[in-house]
């Protein structure tokens, strides 16, 4: 596994993957992932993304019922996260589509 380089100041854009990983603890990106969530908590840089990350992360807890998993991506994504916000889909609707199953 490589490492990751992270900057000095300015922003870093996540995606869904990441805070899976993170959340989920899945090797080898966890342990991968700790200083970027380390040094954003510390206020190094902004970690970025679009406001779909919530909806991508909450499918699984919404599926299985897992308000302990959903909670915890809630906390991560709302304790470091600057979302970047996108108008393609009403608010209302966003975290509805998560309960969908096809």
């Amino acid at each position: 596994m490589g490492q990751l380089t992270l900057p000095a100041s300015g922003s870093v854009y996540i995606d869904a993957d990441a805070v899976i990983y993170s959340v989920e603890k899945i090797e080898p990106y966890w342990t991968l992932l700790q200083p970027m969530w380390s040094a954003a908590k510390a206020g190094q840089f902004a970690i970025i993304g679009s406001e779909l990350l919530l909806l991508e992360t909450l499918v699984k807890p919404f599926q299985t019922g897992d308000t302990t998993l959903e909670k915890s991506f809630r906390d991560l994504l709302m304790s470091v996260l600057h979302i970047l916000f996108t108008y393609g889909v009403p608010r209302n609707s966003r975290e509805r589509v998560a309960f969908f199953d096809p």
